[in-house]
């Protein structure tokens, strides 16, 4: 990844030919209203903080959160909310793994890095992200090993202190160690899984990362058994894979993502393209209906250009009925843009033809829902 900076150009990217003959504008057969408990859950894409980014937060307020404030009020309406962080945020650990220790917070390019395929970030972050309303993190991804094994096992730790939990990776002394939470969510139990389907050549030596195709026997058979215990109404799977810059996704996204659908996902939300790809609703063999997300572009990043600036929040709506084993069912999508000019991710309207445009090619029209509106209002509509 190269050396970026806060472009604010608005060149609007050209625009690959839809890989789907269906329709963005997706309907789903459960009704909104009629279960027993309803979740509303928020996902947004990859949250990368660029050197520019990551300098302007060190000479402000010292707080990451400055840069989406304006935007937490997308994440605080919905019941859950979960993001991608994008790289490590392993305190004081360099590029080959030592630990200098507190070193305050700062930006060395060192120890605490955006840049030259490298990332690090200040365990404030957590705090941060917790803050503005974020409940679960997936840290499966490409820059996982940025800080080697012992920025996992840092970042996990740093993640448990600060009550915002992250899957897809675990401790290198627990070899046993699960992929995946199970959270409740308005009382529907729903399981969260992460993995990605490159580590950027750097080796999983204590695998502590789940791999997305590398590791696909053993992510079928979790989503199986995930899906078959009682004691979980959903399942959510986080995928970090692609192409970059690549608005279509690739023959192994779509085959594992009907695949993970087909063994008992309800959706599959991924990222890491830094550019938006379509959302498709799949229909499976027993009749049940699972969302796949394939892209949601950035959230935060430091990237030129209205596709890589642009990182809608997707919400996702739930319902479970009262019938003894019954799984909960998606009742309602919806979509409301963001777009990151200079250091600040802002919520987006219609006012913004560009962005518009840029977004509704993949998920249609029905599903926007306007930065003051009321999520059910659109979500419920059939």
């Amino acid at each position: 990844m190269k050396k970026l900076i806060l472009a604010t150009s608005v060149t609007l990217a050209c625009f690959s030919p839809s890989v789907f003959s269906s329709d963005r504008d997706l309907t789903f057969k459960t009704p909104c209203g009629g279960g027993k408990s309803e979740a509303v859950i928020s996902f947004v894409g990859d949250i990368l903080i660029h050197e520019a980014l990551y300098e302007t937060v060190v000479r402000e307020t010292q707080h990451f959160s400055q840069l989406w404030k304006k935007s937490e009020s997308l994440f605080k309406k919905a019941d859950f909310s979960v993001g991608n962080l994008e790289g490590p945020a392993a305190m004081g650990i360099d590029g080959g793994g030592k630990d200098h220790g507190d070193i305050g917070f700062v930006y060395d390019d060192f120890v605490y890095s955006g840049t030259h395929f490298s990332f690090n970030y200040h365990p404030r972050i957590f705090t941060d992200l917790k803050n503005s309303g974020f409940d679960l993190l997936t840290s499966a991804n490409n820059h996982a090993l940025d800080r080697t094994w012992v920025g996992i096992d840092k970042t996990i730790s740093a993640s448990s202190a600060s009550g915002l939990p992250v899957v897809g990776v675990r401790k290198s002394t627990e070899k046993d160690g699960d992929f995946f939470k199970i959270m409740s969510i308005n009382g529907i139990r729903t399981a969260f899984i992460g993995c990605t389907e490159m580590t950027n050549g750097n080796n999983d030596s204590k695998t502590q990362i789940l791999h997305c195709y590398q590791n696909a026997t053993k992510i079928l058979s979790l989503i199986k058994s995930l899906h078959d215990r009682p004691d979980v109404d959903a399942v959510i799977v986080f995928t970090h894979w692609g192409t970059e810059y690549s608005q279509s996704p690739e023959s192994s996204q779509r085959d594992y993502g009907r695949k993970y659908i087909e063994y008992g996902a309800t959706a599959v939300i991924g990222s890491h393209p830094h550019v938006l790809q379509p959302w498709e609703k799949i229909t499976t063999k027993d009749g049940r209906e699972g969302l796949i997300l394939y892209s949601l572009g950035n959230f935060v990043a430091g990237q030129a250009g209205i596709a890589r600036r642009t990182g809608p929040v997707a919400y996702l709506g739930l319902s479970k009925g009262s019938r003894k084993n019954e799984k909960a069912s998606i009742f309602g999508v919806g979509f409301t843009p963001t777009l990151r000019t200079g250091a600040v991710i802002s919520p987006v309207g219609k006012e913004s033809t560009e962005v518009m445009a840029y977004v509704t090619k993949m998920y249609g029209t029905k599903a926007f829902i306007a930065p003051s509106s009321d999520l059910k209002t659109v979500m419920c509509s059939k």
